[in-house]
């Protein structure tokens, strides 16, 4: 398949390098070519992240935040999936849920965008991109 993907479900891994390094995560989140959507819970782990492991202030991290190209959605819009999700990738990794349920609420999307080993699990329902995939695209 080398189809151009325009909608990207983005987890947690990926969502972090492209904005803490300048590599190929980097070049991908902040090239316009896509609209990158996740969930409330990955922005969460991302704060954490910046907070905890970077020593980032709470500003500066709220300040990163608000600048990445991509959108959020609430627990209220992915609810109703949540248990289908845990199903898929629950018992491989609790924290992949909410980006599961994402994907099985919307219906148009082109995949996920992860280099995480856990969604190959769900490959069979959908499309999970690489980094050098997307670079190629």
């Amino acid at each position: 398949m080398n189809e151009k993907p325009l909608v990207l479900l983005i987890d947690t891994t990926v969502l972090y390098s492209g904005l803490v390094y300048k590599g190929l995560e980097n070049k991908v989140l902040l090239s316009g070519d896509y609209i990158l959507i996740t969930t409330e819970f990955t922005i969460a782990e991302i704060y954490r992240l910046l907070t905890g492991k970077r020593g980032l202030s709470r500003v500066e991290a709220l300040t990163l935040i608000r600048s990445m190209p991509v959108l959020a959605v609430s627990y209220d819009f992915i609810k109703d999936k949540w248990e289908e999700a845990y199903e898929l990738i629950g018992s491989r990794d609790k924290s992949d849920i909410p980006l599961v349920a994402l994907a099985l609420t919307m219906e148009d999307h082109d995949g996920i965008w992860s280099s995480d080993a856990d969604f190959d699990t769900v490959k069979g329902r959908f499309r999970v991109w690489r980094t050098r995939e997307l670079v190629k695209a």
